[in-house]
């Protein structure tokens, strides 16, 4: 058979194959269908009995059980997290309070612990105490769950559902293993904290996009109803009377996509300060974190007491070996009131500047020189909120 008639064929199955790729029915993703709310049943976390024990001891296994009474309302989801900003949302009338303490009232998990964000990277040494000995020379920060011990796989996935809602069992990330640490007592993870940033995340994000969008990044349902249902009930309000109010059905679309300056799509051309002329490279593009990099801090062995990176056989701590772990140096830099090394350098710049050009103007001059400066701060505030959400954008 010639090369040609060989190509020919190939181009034949290619283009077949396209088409039967065309008729085949959306995934839900490269895990399949992603299933983004909490179990309202306790059948399965039942028939894990070493997860029944260490969601008790842990203080969640309460929460399951609240889950496992309501019925999920996805509207009233969507709507929630429409409208919430600075941890209040006002729905039908009634205003609702979101944070770690709220989340602790109404589902009865202890708003203590570390506080651990979602994206936040964990050394690969406390992922080995978890993973098959087969596989430990071939782990990355995500990886297959069937790399797990087979005694930790079916927790895992129930952590999955009730607790990070990916939608997706199929991967394990940084959170799922700083979680088991938690249920396995290792270290202490604040669960409240961490769901209430990952839904103001999660908030964050949803308001920005289209309603195609939103339907695959809507999750933690059942945590945002029980938040709703315990405090209808302070309110003494009926939750029939109020999910029966006009504002539940009438429509509420939601926000057009806006691209902002340094979103990913076409942006206007602005003026940059002088002072700002030999700031670091930045670059909003997909796949360029230089403005980032160094906010992205890992947690190393030698942070906690009692682990060593030179032995060949990692152990799984208990609670106590950790106490005198060391805090890492930008929440000591936060916990003092320092700010951003950019900024810093930024705000000096333009203090220094201001100062000199004080001095050589004449007294006329100098408001109009206040308004200038409170223009380009005004800019400065500006592409800082912008660098922030660049960052949520491309995580």
């Amino acid at each position: 058979m010639s090369t040609t008639e060989t190509n020919e064929q190939g181009d034949d199955r290619s283009s077949s194959t396209e088409i039967e790729t065309q008729r085949r029915p959306r995934r839900g993703g490269k895990s399949g269908h992603h299933k983004r709310e909490e179990p309202t049943s306790l059948t399965e976390l039942q028939a894990c009995p070493f997860a029944v024990s260490c969601f008790q001891h842990m203080a969640c296994y309460q929460f399951c059980e609240r889950l496992s009474h309501i019925q999920h309302h996805r509207e009233l989801a969507r709507l929630f997290v429409l409208h919430l900003h600075d941890r209040q949302v006002t729905l039908a009338g009634v205003n609702f309070v979101f944070s770690p303490e709220a989340i602790t009232e109404a589902t009865g998990i202890p708003n203590v612990g570390e506080v651990w964000p979602k994206r936040k990277w964990l050394d690969l040494v406390y992922y080995e105490p978890y993973v098959r000995p087969t596989y430990v020379h071939n782990l990355s920060r995500t990886f297959p769950i069937k790399f797990l011990r087979a005694e930790y796989i079916d927790i895992m996935r129930l952590i999955m559902h009730y607790l990070t809602c990916e939608g997706r069992f199929s991967q394990v990330f940084s959170c799922h293993i700083r979680m088991m640490m938690h249920f396995t007592r290792v270290r202490i993870m604040n669960i409240s904290a961490y769901l209430f940033h990952d839904t103001q995340r999660m908030a964050t994000i949803f308001q920005r996009q289209t309603p195609a969008q939103q339907l695959r990044s809507l999750c933690h349902h059942g945590l945002i109803q029980l938040v709703v249902s315990h405090q209808l009930s302070q309110h003494g309000i009926p939750w029939a009377d109020f999910i029966s109010r006009h504002f539940f059905t009438q429509p509420h679309p939601g926000p057009e996509a806006v691209h902002e300056e340094g979103g990913p799509s076409h942006q206007p051309e602005t003026s940059i300060p002088r002072h700002m002329a030999s700031s670091p490279r930045v670059t909003y593009q997909r796949g360029h974190r230089t403005l980032f990099a160094a906010a992205r801090r890992v947690l190393s062995p030698q942070q906690v007491e009692g682990v060593s990176s030179s032995s060949s056989e990692q152990r799984v701590l208990s609670p106590h070996q950790v106490e005198g772990a060391s805090l890492s140096s930008s929440a000591q830099a936060v916990r003092e009131g320092k700010q951003p090394m950019i900024e810093d350098e930024a705000v000096h710049e333009a203090h220094d500047d201001f100062i000199g050009r004080d001095a050589r103007s004449p007294p006329s001059n100098f408001y109009e020189i206040i308004r200038q400066k409170e223009e380009e701060n005004l800019v400065l505030q500006q592409k800082l909120q912008m660098a922030q959400w660049t960052n949520t954008y491309l995580e």
